[in-house]
């Protein structure tokens, strides 16, 4: 019996591009039961940008487990949750001068969007939301139904308290004007309580946002009493280089959701930091049975405590990034005849081939190399890269070698 085929849902999906039973994985290799590696440029949609299995962070897990610590505690308090937090304050919040409190919300970044949106609501009175083209915050109801790139393959019944604005690489005055218009309409009845916007898309493209339109959000937002939400569930925790992918742009969210490489190992865990001003929740008013992953809060303070004590990781994917961006750079002058376009921050990059069935036929070609990417944004036409942040060079050359291959056959092959 073929248990994957006769026992598991059709709604399966990874498993269908890449035909392969892993057993285990180190760093940037994942490796089958038949003895074959595989460069794994996808990294578990993000959640693993601290690379499978971290010798540091396992040794902290055993430890962990093997003592007897707790596992599950809701959200009374621990020595692990006091860590933790005390790591967030240190290593992030206090240097970029966030005053924010940390909200725990369960295991996925769905939920952290939800939670927001709940906040959003609580705070300004007001349901309605406005998203971007090209969107995507999560597959629980109301996540799924403000993310604007679910509606072409899947059955989502966008609510109706909701409207998206195109996506913006580089802002005009329309840009500007369309944006001002919108904040001040009602939708559905229903006035606009909150902004959400992922600084660089991940499923929409790899697509960065011009600076300068996040602080024009910011800036007609607070005239508005409206509350900005950044959905950095994938793009964040480093894979931009900064620790947010907003750092810089003056965009300064009310509310940050996280989850994905929160926790290091890729244990679940997602969390909201909000603004303190903000802060109206009763207690107990949004709740959930794990909130309190004790395992994730230890792996994650000494993911923050190791590797961002100091700017080097920072400029370790930004250089990558720059790797990478100059590669795909060069494939696309010389396969894509003007047509391609490179996308991206740091080690959140793309190969935008403007074609679904190229793109698709370039991740299956690199499948056939032993690498593993997969496509993404409209029509599934962009070929996207996310290697761990801490992928050795000599990888991630050879890598991009492997893609480099899968583009020259592809296109040919068409």
């Amino acid at each position: 019996m073929n248990a994957f085929e006769e026992l598991e849902s059709n709604v399966r999906y990874y498993c269908r591009q890449w035909p392969a039973v892993f057993s285990t994985a180190r760093g940037s290799i994942l490796t089958a039961e038949d003895g074959t590696e595989y460069l794994d440029f996808f990294a578990g949609a993000g959640a693993l940008s601290y690379g499978h299995n971290n010798p540091l962070l396992v040794e902290v897990a055993v430890e962990h487990l093997r003592s007897g610590r707790l596992l599950h505690s809701l959200d009374t308090k621990t020595v692990e949750k006091r860590r933790f937090l005390e790591a967030m304050e240190t290593r992030v919040l206090e240097p970029r001068q966030m005053d924010m409190v940390i909200q725990t919300v369960g295991p996925t970044g769905a939920t952290a969007v939800e939670a927001a949106l709940q906040l959003a609501q609580r705070v300004t009175g007001n349901r309605a939301v406005v998203g971007f083209n090209g969107s995507y915050h999560g597959m629980t109801y109301r996540a799924a139904s403000i993310s604007a790139s679910m509606a072409p393959r899947a059955l989502v019944a966008h609510v109706k308290e909701f409207v998206a604005l195109p996506y913006v690489a580089t802002v005009t005055d329309e840009d500007l004007a369309l944006l001002e218009y919108t904040l001040d309409q009602t939708i559905d009845g229903q006035k606009i309580g909150s902004v959400i916007i992922e600084s660089t898309q991940g499923e929409g493209g790899a697509r960065p946002f011009d600076p300068l339109y996040l602080r024009a959000i910011r800036e007609q937002c607070t005239k508005r009493g409206i509350l900005v939400i950044a959905d950095e569930v994938q793009a964040g925790v480093g894979r931009t280089g900064a620790f947010f992918s907003f750092e810089g742009s003056g965009l300064d969210p009310d509310v940050v959701c996280l989850s994905k490489s929160i926790s290091g190992l890729g244990v679940p865990m997602a969390l909201n930091l909000v603004r303190r001003s903000l802060d109206a929740w009763n207690p107990g008013e949004f709740s959930g049975t794990f909130r309190g992953n004790n395992l994730a809060f230890a792996t994650s303070a000494a993911m923050l405590e190791h590797y961002w004590a100091d700017a080097e990781l920072e400029k370790g994917t930004e250089a990558r990034g720059l790797v990478v961006r100059t590669s795909l750079e060069t494939m696309a002058e010389e396969f894509g005849q003007g047509a391609f376009e490179v996308r991206g921050n740091g080690l959140l990059c793309g190969l935008d081939v403007k074609d679904t069935a190229l793109a698709s036929r370039i991740a299956a070609g690199a499948f056939a190399r032993n690498l593993i990417v997969e496509t993404c944004g409209a029509g599934d036409a962009t070929v996207k890269l996310l290697p761990p942040i801490v992928i050795d060079e000599d990888q991630l050359v050879d890598g991009l070698g492997r893609l480099r291959d899968a583009v020259a056959s592809a296109t040919r092959a068409l």
